[in-house]
């Protein structure tokens, strides 16, 4: 059984937060920018999320077990970055599924570790990333300025809530990890 008490600082929080609120509204303003935009933008957040991950694995506190995850996601992240530069020619529908597909898997560990952390915050974030993610996988030939306006509507909404997360938390303390908690 895995212990859900994994956390971020509030710099690390806000960090996510800003960067998912500034890339949600250049793509909700925006929403005419090319697929090729879009996956470069995707793979933006995913290297500043490999970071964070990455830092974390040498964070006190931490468990093998959650040392490993974090190397994991972090290395996953990285590797959805790679793979969205290297071959941006996927045809959008593709590209809506992976990243729908990405938002329901984040989303759902949102959920285990809100529940396991009590986080009303922890647990909108769940509910917002498995709505979007099923949004995408339903209708993945809704185009790409369709994508950049749900794409970009999720990662505002999702980045407010980390940021609110972030603001609400006492100064030393930590914010639950909306993406790895175990």
């Amino acid at each position: 059984m895995f212990n859900f008490n994994t956390s971020l600082s509030r710099g690390q929080a806000a960090l996510r937060g800003g960067v998912a609120l500034i890339l949600g509204v250049v793509f909700v303003v925006w929403p005419s920018i090319t697929i090729g935009t879009a996956v470069v933008l995707f793979a933006i957040y995913c290297i500043v999320d490999a970071g964070v991950q990455l830092a974390n694995v040498f964070g006190d506190g931490e468990s093998g077990v959650q040392r490993v995850l974090r190397l994991l996601l972090g290395l996953l992240d990285i590797a959805a970055a790679a793979v969205a530069v290297i071959y941006p020619g996927p045809t959008a529908g593709v590209l809506v599924i992976v990243i729908g597909v990405w938002a329901i898997v984040g989303g759902f560990a949102e959920l285990f570790g809100a529940f396991s952390l009590s986080s009303g915050w922890l647990g909108l974030t769940g509910v917002l990333s498995i709505a979007a993610g099923i949004v995408l996988v339903a209708w993945p030939g809704i185009g790409a300025v369709s994508l950049a306006i749900v794409v970009g509507a999720y990662l505002a909404a999702y980045g407010v809530v980390l940021l609110a997360s972030a603001a609400t938390t006492s100064r030393g303390e930590r914010v639950g990890d909306p993406v790895v908690n175990p």
